[in-house]
């Protein structure tokens, strides 16, 4: 502060309280940020991002490209969720020492990725697929090294105390069933591959995920699901997208039968009614 006077340095016994203190510090610290869990979720979203890379790349190479977009928001949507989940783990990222190598490489997988769909968009099916996707899996190599360093950070870390879930409240229940939902509807829809009803339904897809991108500090949001979700709602999430995955692969190429993707979504609607309505647990019910 301004003309203020210094302050006295602390004496000889208080400095030594306060590097006691630091060990004290690093411990609670640790105790709340698990850093080898969100060497995982890197992982995993790295092999999301490769799976929506080739599922892109490959349906762009067809007859019908419409339902792309459909992948392209779901795929979003799903970052969200994780975004959430990385939360639930403390969501710090301490490379303090190599930083700036971090975010080279961040930097390097998003070119590498562009990379691949500038290349897509440019030749027009002149370059084999491999060629295409070379720099894509180059990204996310990146991607998935980053998790590893993650986890090697963790390395001999003691695990943190388990920390009390948020509760599954009904607002973000009816949120998972709506996500549900969302996907079959989807599914179905790149299955039949109508060019008008892809692009209502993505019309549709783009609005719930503004709505949901609005309320991401709510208990309704899609990053307050990765907080309060477990693994049967992460199972219908990946279900679903596999599921969409195929679909718009296979509608790119004429040889979707939407009747299979119609019971499917049904099945997947189905799942997001069970996972979004069924207590996980009696404690859960007692919050919720």
């Amino acid at each position: 502060m301004r003309g203020a006077a210094p302050l006295d340095p602390p004496s000889p016994e208080i400095a030594r309280l306060y590097l006691d203190e630091v060990d004290r510090v690093i411990e609670r610290r640790d105790d709340r940020v698990n850093l080898r869990a969100q060497g995982w979720v890197t992982i995993a979203q790295g092999v999301l991002l490769a799976g929506f890379v080739g599922c892109t790349t490959v349906a762009s190479r067809g007859a019908e490209t419409t339902a792309s977009m459909l992948l392209l928001l779901g795929f979003v949507m799903a970052i969200q969720v994780l975004s959430g989940l990385t939360e639930r783990f403390g969501g710090q990222r301490r490379f303090t020492r190599w930083r700036g190598l971090y975010y080279t490489a961040v930097v390097i997988a998003c070119v590498a990725i562009v990379a691949t769909f500038g290349m897509s968009l440019v030749t027009e099916n002149a370059l084999p697929l491999g060629v295409v996707l070379a720099p894509a899996a180059l990204g996310v190599l990146v991607l998935v090294g980053i998790g590893a360093c993650q986890l090697w950070l963790a390395r001999g870390a003691p695990r943190g105390t388990r920390r009390e879930r948020p509760p599954f409240v009904w607002p973000a229940r009816g949120t998972t069933l709506a996500f549900g939902v969302l996907l079959g509807i989807m599914i179905v829809t790149a299955a039949y591959g109508d060019a008008l009803l892809t692009s209502l339904v993505t019309v549709l897809a783009a609005i719930s995920l503004v709505v949901a991108s609005i309320g991401s500090g709510t208990d309704w949001g899609l990053a307050y699901l990765g907080e309060v979700w477990r693994w049967p709602q992460f199972l219908m999430l990946a279900v679903g997208l596999v599921a969409l995955a195929v679909s718009v692969v296979l509608s790119s190429t004429a040889h979707a039968d939407p009747l299979v993707f119609v019971l499917v979504a049904a099945a997947l609607v189905l799942l997001a009614v069970l996972v979004a309505l069924v207590p996980s647990s009696p404690k859960a019910d007692r919050h919720a």
